[in-house]
């Protein structure tokens, strides 16, 4: 259904269907503008409140539908608030939990062991806020997907811009995958431009002179890692490795260039819907489509692999991790994150309480 929807807005799928289809989406488009727009006025005026906590509290967000590396950014600024000792909790949405599972497939904290950083997820932020201050002495509060959230009042606006596709083809949604027009930019206290590799030196120019100054990233590629056995591999193990490579994230493009960066020998590539929720059917067409194109293995997201059980499939399952690395104007970041945790006192920062 994805595929189809993305294939209408794009315009790829012709027909009279489809000239239809995006004249009901464009009228869709008109309502969710009145809609958003109405909902920040009534903010703005006060008829809807937000909430202060007594922290500093760090959004993190974006302006398009999903893809932007947001969720790595997040887990990055976790790292960098954990090294400094601040007990820090991350508000999230939870997107992806499934099949009874505790975690979320954006959920990459849980497993990095970091003593100061706990993350909630749930529909209703601040309670979670609350909750993170009484039950866990947070000393600030990160709000994953958090540039639309006006409930929660905000120490910085973070937004990630995706440099390979920036604007999303500049429609809202639903015509489009804009969750607002790129003028909502000028709100944000800071810009990450991510996958800056990916995109040639004269766009990346061009996104400089439009958007200003703004910290740069690329997706890094650190290791491989077996759902099999949790073992890691280095790199090199992907190099002219035949894959049967799948994911259900909102940039797959993006994915798959990373995977032909490396070496991988891509035999097959399936892109999913973003939280994609896998079922059997999708297991058994990927195993045969695995066989078929003579895999050796079979390769996904951490995001993906969240929602996986690995013995479902028939083939060694395993997974891409990636972090974040800043390639220009970190200074900027650096500047920007020590503002926001110049006033807490050192000496609450100590070890989380769980």
């Amino acid at each position: 259904m994805r595929r189809y929807y993305l294939s209408v807005i794009t315009g790829e799928r012709r027909g009279p269907a489809a000239s239809l289809l995006r004249g009901l989406l464009s009228l869709g488009t008109v309502v969710y503008a009145a809609l958003h727009g109405t909902r920040r006025l009534l903010y703005r005026m006060g008829v809807f409140r937000s909430v202060r906590f007594p922290c500093p509290v760090v959004s993190v967000g974006n302006i398009t539908a999903g893809g932007t590396g947001k969720t790595p950014f997040v887990e990055f600024l976790a790292h960098w608030f954990a090294r400094k000792n601040f007990r820090t909790a991350i508000l999230a949405r939870g997107y992806g939990r499934s099949d009874g599972r505790s975690a979320d497939d954006e959920d990459l904290i849980s497993g990095m062991e970091l003593e100061n950083v706990v993350r909630l997820a749930g529909a209703d932020r601040v309670p979670l806020g609350r909750r993170a201050l009484a039950d866990y002495r947070a000393d600030l509060l990160i709000l994953d997907d958090g540039f639309q959230h006006y409930r929660i009042q905000r120490s910085l606006d973070i937004v990630t811009v995706d440099a390979t596709n920036p604007f999303a083809g500049g429609r809202l949604l639903p015509r489009g995958l804009l969750r607002e027009r790129p003028d909502a930019l000028r709100r944000a206290d800071l810009l990450v431009l991510t996958r800056t590799d990916q995109v040639s030196p004269a766009e990346l120019d061009a996104l400089r002179e439009r958007l200003g100054p703004a910290v740069e990233t690329v997706h890094k590629p650190v290791h491989v890692r077996s759902l099999w056995n949790r073992k890691k591999h280095g790199l090199d193990w992907l190099r002219g490795r035949a894959v049967y490579a799948f994911c259900g994230v909102g940039n797959p493009e993006a994915f798959r260039r990373t995977l032909e960066a490396v070496g991988a020998h891509v035999v097959k590539f399936r892109a999913f819907a973003d939280h994609h929720p896998y079922v059997p059917g999708d297991l058994r067409r990927m195993n045969a489509e695995a066989q078929e194109f003579m895999a050796e293995a079979m390769l996904t997201t951490e995001k993906d692999a969240a929602r996986l059980n690995a013995e479902g499939f028939e083939l060694p399952l395993t997974a891409l991790r990636i972090e974040i690395e800043i390639t220009r104007n970190e200074e900027l970041l650096e500047e920007r994150l020590l503002g926001v945790v110049r006033d807490i006192p050192r000496a609450t920062a100590a070890p989380l309480r769980r």
